[in-house]
């Protein structure tokens, strides 16, 4: 055994008779029983979940029918969105903070065919101002997702945003160095 990884044992043999890891995708897909397609399929919902957080940063309302289903729903404490004009209004809302960073985290996906479900994590934070002093709000964040896959690619059908954390706290800046 070579590196503590078992399921590779059959992959094969070099020259000298020891076990050899695989070294290109095919290989690993005969050993693990995962395809080329699957890989695929995972970095493509990686890739949605890049562009829903830079959708909502940029404030591009145009990008919603790019992220989400046509009948999408998205939803979380308080709210339910359902379709692109629900959805274009409501994500508007946003605006009321003066910039927002959505820094994406863990991703898993379980796809079956033109289906996927999903969890990823995802911190949010949120500047804006109140009584002329600078406040920074951040959310931890794991939302919970459906996906399809249609003509275009990936597209979200369902979203529920689970609140983990918030913290709100005034915005400390500082024009010199620490020191």
């Amino acid at each position: 055994m070579r590196g503590g990884w078992p399921i590779l044992l059959a992959v094969g043999t070099n020259t000298t008779g020891e076990n050899e890891l695989p070294t290109t995708t095919s290989q690993t897909a005969i050993t693990t029983g995962i395809t080329n397609s699957d890989f695929a399929d995972e970095r493509e919902l990686r890739k949605l979940a890049y562009r829903y957080a830079r959708m909502i940063d940029r404030r591009d309302w145009d990008e919603i029918p790019k992220v989400f289903a046509e009948n999408a729903c998205l939803s979380g404490p308080g709210y339910s969105m359902n379709g692109h004009g629900e959805l274009s209004a409501g994500l508007q809302k946003i605006e009321l903070y003066s910039a927002t960073l959505h820094c994406i985290h863990n991703q898993i996906a379980t796809i079956d065919g033109p289906h996927a479900t999903g969890e990823l994590y995802c911190v949010a934070n949120h500047l804006y101002e109140k009584d002329g002093v600078p406040f920074k709000m951040d959310m931890g964040i794991r939302y919970e997702d459906r996906y399809e896959r249609g003509p275009d690619g990936w597209r979200i059908v369902e979203r529920l945003l689970n609140l983990i954390w918030q913290q709100d706290l005034p915005l400390e800046m500082s024009a010199g160095s620490p020191g």
